[in-house]
């Protein structure tokens, strides 16, 4: 049962046969290897092909009688003849040899002259004293082309590793980093050439949670998707870096089961940092916007608080009372604020900010104890975003955080220059008051100030009883003082009007002075913007017509709700009589006076009833229904003595000082002289 002793295997075993069914060996093996699907040649040692089956067709296009006689060189291509040779040499040489010849993958030439990719089998024989190499050969284009494809694959995904902007990190199931491509490394601040091979907790990183704190093993998405076999995707993380900087990050988690290498974890990391910082950018726009609407809420309560307040009194209380129960605030007072003295003394509170106030004392000169000083000296709002931190509130800081403050602001209440309190208001967080709060408050002060000058001009109208001042000012920023200590004349108040700019018009009486002189002192005087000589009396005195701003003696006693009853200067000093409501705060008055002129007295202060006004607005016939327009033509015609006679002024004249046409001041004046004559006649 064996075969030709002369015959030697590859593997230099003899084959074995049962004689009782392979009667015929030769014809037996002739059909064997006919039938086999691979391709077998036989050649000698010359290179001649001495057999051929006929699976070399399939394999490589050949008749196998179109191959006996030919040269091996047929189908070998040029540069796998010498290793043909040799093998051929040191198989005869060494039966054992052969082994190393055995699944030899390589190519070979097909009839069409394409290299189909092939595995060789080779084995040497001697048959009738001649060496003879069988080749087997089998066409291995297909795993040819599913290598080529797995190595495509292979490139394919390495080159997806390096691009994606994804961080990708492969794990082994014990945790040890396997892969690592660019953008993981960038996101985890490391290179990862240095941390393949390491442990997943390595400490060139740390996973935290959205708070700070660092995520417990168990509860990191590596172990998630290990122990269960799920995927686990999108959680939000950060890393923070070696080098401290941390980023929000997206990650996931997936497990793969089985491959050459084991079972894997790929974690996906996605920078979220941007996302995040629009998300917080967002979230602060959505918060300005709640508290532009909490603070215009408030602003509209207050609002309408202050068209129904008829004091001072309850303006303060309403708006004291409006933001101390608005979010977030917690307190709100408003101080008083005089010349003759430091401290800021509290008018009006609410929220309880009373029991604080007592334990403290607020000034205006320095800032231990708080942003009210700085407000009413820059006149600006002023804010402490956080109490613990801020200077200013080093002399009560245990005092304030006791009470709850954590933040402030201060506000001052101005209106015209004049400054009638300042407004603070605490909360309980820090970094309440931003730029857009600050913005409103601001708003808020001047309309406070403006209506707190509001109701102190309507109670100075309306007040059965009035105070009377007797001041003087020495200081040549004073018009009237001026012009009396420049021109060595007497100047005596006729009357005033109010333009539609709301500058001040006089008419003045000037003795002992040139018109020419007074005309000249006028075109130099700051704060003139026009004069002229309206009319020269027999004995030389001047009607002067003359427009100054509001920053006169007379606007700065109109601000503050009074009225100069009548005025005189002599030798640069010029005496003022003047009347207030008897609520007025004197002391403010006489304060805003000081800060506009030096040599500022105040002389007598009485109270006494409301007396007739030399003022033409005061006498009945006013009670007519005139407009603005009617109002200053007829005052204007009235002091310009245009009903003098002859006229001191021409109606040409008086309609250019008014910056109208004659006919304009004409019509306005004769329809304001019907109302008069109407309400004077009972003329319904």
């Amino acid at each position: 049962m064996t075969s030709k002793g002369d015959e030697r295997g590859r593997s230099g075993m003899e084959s074995a046969h049962d004689p009782s069914v392979v009667v015929h060996e030769e014809s037996f093996f002739r059909t064997l290897v006919e039938s086999t699907p691979h391709a077998v040649v036989t050649f000698d040692e010359t290179g001649g092909i001495v057999f051929a089956n006929p699976a070399v067709t399939e394999t490589l296009g050949y008749e196998p009688q179109t191959l006996v006689g030919r040269s091996v060189t047929t189908f070998v291509p040029p540069d796998q003849r010498t290793g043909f040779r040799q093998a051929f040499e040191a198989i005869r040489a060494d039966p054992s040899v052969a082994t190393e010849w055995d699944g030899v993958e390589t190519v070979a030439r097909h009839r069409d002259g394409r290299l189909v990719p092939v595995e060789l089998s080779l084995h040497a024989h001697e048959q009738r004293d001649e060496w003879l190499l069988t080749t087997i050969v089998r066409d291995v284009s297909d795993r040819h082309a599913e290598r080529i494809e797995r190595r495509r694959e292979r490139d394919l995904t390495e080159q997806l590793l390096r691009t994606v902007p994804t961080g990708l990190v492969v794990l082994s199931t014990e945790g040890v980093i396997d892969r690592m491509n660019d953008r993981a490394g960038e996101i985890l601040g490391v290179d990862p050439a240095t941390v393949v091979g390491e442990s997943r907790d390595i400490e060139a990183w740390r996973l935290l949670d959205a708070d700070g704190e660092p995520v417990p093993p168990d509860e990191r998405v590596f172990q998630i998707a290990r122990d269960t076999g799920r995927p686990v995707t999108e959680v939000e993380q950060q890393v923070e870096r070696a080098d401290g900087e941390r980023a929000w990050v997206q990650v996931s988690a997936t497990p793969l089961a089985g491959g050459d290498t084991g079972d894997r974890v790929v974690v996906a990391i996605e920078d979220i940092t941007p996302q995040k910082e629009r998300e917080r950018r967002l979230r602060e726009q959505n918060e300005q916007l709640e508290r532009l609407d909490r603070i215009n809420a408030v602003i509209r309560e207050i609002d309408q608080a202050l068209v129904r307040a008829t004091t001072r009194g309850e303006i303060e209380a309403a708006v004291c009372d409006a933001l101390a129960a608005a979010d977030p605030y917690q307190f709100a007072w408003i101080g008083e604020v005089t010349a003759s003295s430091d401290e800021v003394t509290p008018r009006a509170t609410a929220g309880g900010v009373g029991e604080y106030l007592d334990a403290v004392t607020v000034t205006r000169s320095s800032d231990p104890t708080g942003p009210a000083g700085r407000a009413i000296r820059s006149r600006s709002v002023q804010v402490t975003h956080d109490v613990e931190t801020d200077p200013a509130f080093e002399g009560v800081r245990e005092t304030a955080t006791d009470h709850g403050i954590r933040s402030a602001a201060s506000v001052p209440l101005v209106y015209d220059e004049t400054i009638y309190g300042v407004l603070t208001v605490y909360a309980g967080e820090t970094g309440v008051f931003d730029g857009t709060e600050q913005d409103v408050l601001a708003e808020l002060g001047a309309t406070i100030g403006h209506a707190i000058n509001a109701v102190t001009t309507r109670q100075a109208l309306v007040a059965e009883r009035v105070t009377e001042l007797s001041l003087t000012v020495s200081d040549d920023e004073e018009f009237f003082a001026a012009l009396s200590a420049t021109l060595d004349c007497r100047v005596a108040f006729e009357g005033a009007t109010v333009q539609s700019d709301e500058a001040f018009r006089y008419y003045l009486t000037v003795d002992d002075a040139d018109p020419d002189d007074i005309l000249a002192f006028t075109d130099d005087f700051d704060g003139v913007t026009s004069s002229r000589v309206v009319s020269v009396g027999p004995e030389g005195g001047c009607l002067l017509e003359v427009t100054l701003g509001d920053t006169s003696a007379f606007g700065v006693v109109a601000t503050h709700g009074g009225a100069v009853h009548s005025a005189h200067a002599a030798d640069g000093e010029c005496e003022l009589v003047v009347e207030i409501p008897v609520s007025a705060d004197v002391r403010m008055l006489v304060d805003a006076l000081r800060g506009s002129f030096d040599g500022v007295e105040l002389r007598a202060q009485h109270d006494r009833p409301r007396s007739e006004s030399s003022t033409l607005e005061s006498r009945a016939p006013l009670q007519a229904d005139l407009t603005e327009r009617q109002r200053t033509a007829l005052e204007t015609a009235y002091y310009a003595g245009f009903f003098e006679w002859p006229r001191e002024s021409t109606g040409e004249e008086i309609a250019e000082s008014l910056g109208v046409s004659a006919p304009t001041f004409h019509k306005h004046l004769r329809v304001a002289e019907r109302k008069i004559m109407a309400a004077r006649l009972g003329d319904e």
